[in-house]
């Protein structure tokens, strides 16, 4: 049982700290080569969804749209909006674009994970 703790205080000490970004990353860019860069393939129809209204008779159903939004906002939340908006304060124009460059890794992360 020491060994098990020892092993996993290890393993917890080297991913908390300066390593866990490169990690992050690593492990993002093999989850989108191993999906076939899922989020490019369908980011086009993210956009006909949003585009689309509901065309359903019931009016208590919820389109494709709402359900898209409602679970955006929820991913996102807003420790993220500010955490952005610091970002761009203290970064400029450079953390704009690693910015979109780890969003674009973390969305097959992302749809990893929740999957």
């Amino acid at each position: 049982m020491e060994f098990l703790q020892t092993l996993f205080g290890w393993i917890g000490d080297f991913t908390w700290g300066w390593s866990l970004v490169p990690i992050l990353v690593i492990f993002g860019i093999f989850i989108t080569i191993a999906t076939g860069f899922v989020q490019i393939e369908y980011f086009g129809r993210m956009f006909r969804v949003l585009s689309n209204k509901n065309n359903a008779d019931d009016s208590n159903q919820i389109s494709a749209r709402e359900a898209l939004l409602v679970s955006v906002g929820g991913r996102v939340g807003g420790g993220n909006i500010a955490g952005v908006a610091v970002a761009i304060t203290l970064g400029g124009p450079g953390a704009v674009f690693w910015m979109w460059a780890i969003a674009l890794v973390g969305m097959a992360t992302s749809l990893v994970e929740c999957s």
